[in-house]
């Protein structure tokens, strides 16, 4: 159940330009830790959902 629900869902406002953007650099890479879902496919979890402490 959507939260909002627009009075026409083909014709949505626009989101306002938010002017000049700037671009960051990556501090840092990390991988998922892999696991199994029930039926057998590969997942990557990350962070809590992973049972480990998302760093500040």
């Amino acid at each position: 159940m959507p939260a909002v629900t627009p009075p026409y869902i083909l014709v949505l406002p626009r989101l306002p330009e938010i002017g000049k953007t700037e671009i960051r650099k990556v501090r840092r890479l990390t991988t998922a830790p892999r696991g199994y879902e029930g039926e057998g496919f590969p997942v990557h979890r990350a962070g809590r959902a992973a049972g480990r402490a998302v760093a500040a």
